[in-house]
């Protein structure tokens, strides 16, 4: 079952984008791609990795295609500069897997296919206007799990070890009706020790014998439970490193320019995430949201937010006119009513998240700006988060307020923009409600007003901001446990 899920899952995924891939184009584009940039399979190539688990690791993609039914087949796939290139390919051995596996080359939708190690699946990508056959191949590598359970299990092994013992003494010292029973306990041992909780001991009466395995298969269940939890702490702990590698591993150092992050999740798993990344002309991207709920559900949207957001930026600062006017298209909206670049990415991200994900009751508040790194130029969007601030020398100068409602809430929004410059000195200040909802043993609230007290005072660097903020919110929470994640974001313009 989690096989077919998996392949369920690459198929909805590959078939979506590559359908917006292939939008307004004629028959047997995949040939037009030859020896060009390719950016939209390299993200649908990242987008697959990330669907590696405990149990499977996605190992490569390409295509496999051919300009008519009786031509040879190629194989299309990425270089490291994402450029398109034909791989050769023995055409005596593409006839001789065809024989083996015929249905996944031909006339067939999706299959996956088994060996010992690997898991081939081949999703027909196919479309009306072809006249030749496509076919996208993920290739995936099939890992053991029983590492997971070998630490918990090696104590256990010696125990089981010496009552395999004791059972084998006792089954040479009892006669008749004993020994078959305590034979029985002592296979089921062998099997606990190796790692087989999914039985139970058949009972035998209200003996001795009879007690033990009662007392035997609750142990059993205890053991069962322990696996379970331990599996889920591998997975969520999977999910922490995989949210850790969504957010940016260095801040880009810009001169004249004092940046600094602070991620405190309450749990784990966070719905929390910050961004700081360049675009092209001399801009800095700047994101601060917020997923609504907390744990690994919310962090996944968050992962997905985060790529939207880079990806509509890249298209938007780098693409000419006519392809982002061709993603609105496709999307249903018309370019001509969006004044700014920065419009354009936060409502591609709302309209593919509503799109998508609408079902799910799913949203997020969230802010995102672009900032003229020479100038101090700043235009941004506020999608229903905590406001931010503009902070000089005499303190608060500026509150940035919502321009629009949450991502992810309804179709068809128009987002508004601001424009500010930072001026030498000046500070823009954002975080999560995480701040001003920080709760303590009394159930009072941080609240904004302490937020904003303590933006009245001098601030030396952006970093030295953070800090004093984040102790003052540990000390006012004192032993409660905290409840909301702990985001902030910090820039601040030297000269």
């Amino acid at each position: 079952m989690s096989q077919k899920n998996l392949a369920d899952s690459i198929t909805r995924i590959v078939r979506t984008e590559i359908s917006e891939i292939n939008v307004n184009e004629s028959g047997d584009v995949w040939w037009r791609f030859i020896n060009k940039e390719h950016h939209e399979l390299r993200a649908l190539s990242r987008t697959l990795a990330n669907l590696t688990s405990s149990s499977h690791t996605i190992l490569d993609t390409s295509i496999y295609g051919r300009a008519a039914n009786d031509a040879p087949w190629q194989r299309l796939q990425l270089d490291d500069d994402d450029v398109m290139r034909v791989i050769p390919i023995d055409q005596a051995k593409v006839k001789d897997i065809s024989s083996h596996y015929e249905k996944r080359l031909v006339g067939s939708d999706s299959n996956l296919f088994l060996s010992s190690h690997k898991i081939a699946l081949f999703v027909n990508i196919t479309s009306p206007a072809d006249r030749g056959e496509y076919f996208y191949k993920v290739t995936i590598d099939k890992q053991g799990i029983s590492c997971l359970l070998r630490n918990g299990v090696l104590n256990f092994f010696f125990i089981s070890l010496g009552a395999l013992i004791v059972f084998r003494i006792a089954a040479h010292l009892f006669a008749g009706k004993l020994v078959r029973p305590v034979e029985q306990l002592s296979r089921a041992a062998t099997r606990v020790a190796e790692g087989d909780f999914s039985f139970q001991v058949p009972p035998v009466g209200e003996s001795e014998v009879g007690e033990l395995r009662e007392n035997f298969n609750k142990m059993i269940i205890g053991l069962r439970d322990i696996h379970r939890m331990r599996q889920l702490e591998v997975d969520v702990e999977r999910a922490r490193e995989f949210q850790q590698n969504f957010l940016p591993r260095e801040i880009p150092y810009l001169a004249n320019w004092d940046i600094a992050t602070c991620f405190d999740p309450a749990k784990n798993v966070s719905g929390d995430f910050y961004d700081v990344f360049e675009l092209p002309g001399k801009r800095l991207g700047l994101v601060i949201a917020d997923v609504a709920d907390k744990g690994v559900g919310p962090g996944l949207y968050m992962a997905l937010i985060r790529s939207l957001i880079r990806l509509y930026s890249e298209q938007s600062f780098e693409s000419e006119t006519d392809v982002i006017s061709t993603n609105f298209r496709h999307l249903g909206l018309n370019p001509q009513g969006f004044q700014s670049r920065e419009q354009r990415v936060v409502q591609l991200t709302n309209e593919y998240f509503v799109r998508h994900h609408g079902m799910e009751g799913m949203f997020a508040t969230l802010f995102f700006g672009v900032l003229e790194v020479e100038s101090g130029d700043l235009v941004y969007i506020n999608g229903g988060h905590e406001p931010l601030y503009i902070i000089g020398k005499n303190g608060i100068k500026q509150e940035l307020a919502p321009t629009g409602p949450a991502v992810g809430v309804m179709p068809d929004i128009n987002y508004k923009t601001g424009k500010l410059q930072l001026a030498p000195g000046d500070t823009l200040f954002g975080f999560t409600d995480g701040v001003t909802e920080a709760m303590n043993s009394r159930d009072e609230l941080f609240s904004r007003s302490r937020v904003q007290e303590i933006l009245g005072q001098p601030i030396n660097s952006s970093r030295e901001l953070l800090e004093k903020i984040r102790q003052q919110v540990f000390s006012f929470e004192g032993d409660t446990s905290r409840s909301d994640d702990l985001t902030m974001l910090a820039i601040q313009r030297l000269v």
